[in-house]
């Protein structure tokens, strides 16, 4: 069996792992031109930068295409209520403008593929206020792996959304209404680094981190073997800033594999 496929076989065996501390995503002003493909990044919109992933939050239609349409918008403009909640959403037409059509709802997803947890976010629907079913369901290489559903707002309080361990290792979330249209903000989403499986939590202990360009785990008797997306074998010294798959091999026979970034 050739590294590839080796590593392809491994990589649907075990769950991918980085090292990110819980961090909330608060947005709290708008981007401008920056957002014109609808599309708001961690680190813009004077929310936080979080190292090691690039997480995008965008507007979709029914058939879960972006709408090309984000702002942000103020607790006043939003619920009335200057020191209440403040998010991303749009009000531009048609779906926040002229007959007010409404969208699907949001999808947050990270760039590269990378998993990570998310444990919660607030939510207010600025136009329905109807108590309107909301899922949320987390996606990792296409496969559904969690799901959660909320209920939508029926007056000007936000809702908070608090997520299960479900979600600990996810690529992409969808919070979609169930019926109809919605007319969805978003704010105050807590991310965190995603968490091996439970079907192997016996390595939980085990981290793997980059640093001066090279990984290294927390555990002695580790050894690191390094690929690139290609599944090429690299020297692990001086890697350039990227994405990377790490083999990490215990003393016991025990393998994990991770996508790392540098």
């Amino acid at each position: 069996m050739t590294k590839n496929y080796f590593l392809l076989f491994t990589l649907i065996l075990f769950a991918f792992s980085f090292h990110v501390k819980a961090q909330t995503l608060n947005f709290n002003s708008d981007a401008g031109s920056t957002w014109d493909t609808g599309i708001a990044t961690d680190g813009e919109g004077g929310s936080i930068d979080i190292s090691g992933l690039s997480l995008q939050i965008y507007n979709v239609n029914d058939a879960l295409i972006n709408i090309g349409e984000m702002e942000w918008r103020s607790a006043d403009d939003l619920t009335g209520e200057i020191d209440d909640f403040s998010g991303l959403t749009t009000w531009a037409p048609p779906y926040g403008g002229g007959d007010y059509l409404g969208w699907k709802g949001h999808i947050i997803k990270e760039t590269s593929g990378l998993e990570f947890q998310i444990n919660a976010f607030n939510w207010y629907d600025w136009g329905n206020w109807n108590n309107q079913t909301m899922t949320v369901t987390g996606y990792k290489n296409g496969s559904q792996v969690a799901t959660a559903n909320f209920v939508g707002n029926n007056d000007y309080d936000k809702v908070a959304v608090i997520l299960n361990s479900d979600f600990d290792s996810v690529d992409e979330v969808r919070i979609l209404t169930t019926t109809g249209t919605t007319f969805p903000s978003i704010n105050n989403i807590e991310i965190a680094g995603a968490v091996l499986s439970t079907a192997v939590n016996v390595l939980s202990d085990v981290a793997v981190i980059s640093k001066n360009h090279k990984f290294i785990s927390n555990t002695d008797g580790v050894k690191i073997e390094v690929y690139n997306l290609l599944g090429q074998i690299l020297e692990n010294e001086n890697l350039s800033r990227g994405i990377y798959i790490v083999k990490a091999s215990l003393k016991n026979g025990r393998s994990i594999v991770v996508k790392r970034y540098i």
